[in-house]
């Protein structure tokens, strides 16, 4: 027997591949926000670092070379801090994304369940008519051989 199928089946397929679509970007945002506050951690420890005490005098050059190592140091902190709220907000739109693609999904779920099992009581309604049928069928022969 042909496996029922409901108008929704190819139109749920699409919703399906949407999902798995939005479940992907999610990934990757989250993929790319972790990396983002590992690059962030690593600069942080970096500008740590430079902004160390010098032990020791030094000339007027090394001075300033060392002010702007640690300036450009604050600047890669600001930077990582930027690109991880960037892909901070990137996540935010991933997950509400793959939010409203699931709700769509599961209503679309739930009107194909509801026209299987609305098929499937119709098939069982037409084997007890069936068999009643054939009962009765047997009842009146049995009587017209008596």
């Amino acid at each position: 027997m042909a496996r029922f199928r409901t108008p929704y089946d190819t139109l749920l397929r699409v919703r399906r591949i949407e999902e798995d679509k939005a479940k992907a970007a999610l990934a990757g945002a989250n993929h790319a926000h972790r990396a983002a506050q590992t690059d962030l951690e690593s600069r942080h420890e970096h500008f740590s670092q430079t902004v160390a005490v010098p032990d020791g005098e030094m000339d007027v050059s090394a001075f300033q070379r060392r002010l702007a190592h640690t300036q450009f140091a604050a600047q890669g902190v600001g930077w990582g801090r930027a690109e991880v709220e960037k892909t901070g907000e990137a996540r935010t739109v991933a997950v509400e994304a793959t939010r409203l693609a699931s709700m769509r999904t599961q209503g679309l779920e739930k009107l194909v369940d509801r026209a299987k099992e609305a098929r499937e009581a119709e098939m069982l309604a037409a084997d007890q008519r069936t068999a009643e049928e054939s009962m009765a069928g047997k009842r009146v022969r049995a009587l017209g051989d008596r």
